[in-house]
């Protein structure tokens, strides 16, 4: 499995991530609160769109990396990998931690469990032609 791969699929994922998040951040902000106040939701739907546009600038800087050399390209993917780790994290952790009306279903973490797997051994267990022939 080659890198970029993993840099396009984390790519795809972060754009429909971001625009879901964008688009959907009034709802998402409301999910287990349906009290707050107008202060309230514009500061929750702030932050979604905050990090939506985080999604979307990681995207950017994928989409621009992606005909870079295989050795920038392995770097990057155990970037990504790491990454992965993060929030395979954050989702265990919020399945523990939040409401559950804001808790991620179970089955996102066997989903992004999977997902890592994947980065890490693409990351760190694979080796490009050129290594390989040195």
């Amino acid at each position: 499995m080659k890198p970029k791969v993993l840099l396009m699929v984390t790519t795809v994922l972060m754009i429909l991530h971001g625009v879901g998040i964008f688009f959907g951040a009034s709802e998402a902000a409301k999910m287990g609160l349906p009290d707050l106040s107008a202060d309230e939701l514009n500061m929750a739907v702030g932050a979604f769109e905050i990090a939506a546009m985080f999604n979307i600038f990681l995207a950017s800087v994928l989409i621009s990396v992606r005909n870079t050399g295989t050795a920038a390209l392995r770097a990057i993917s155990k970037g990504i990998a790491i990454g992965y780790v993060f929030l395979f994290a954050g989702i265990v952790y919020h399945i523990q931690s939040l409401i559950p009306a804001q808790q991620p279903p179970v089955p996102v973490a066997g989903i992004f469990g999977a997902l890592t797997l994947w980065a890490l051994y693409v990351a760190f267990g694979t080796k490009d032609a050129e290594a390989a022939a040195a």
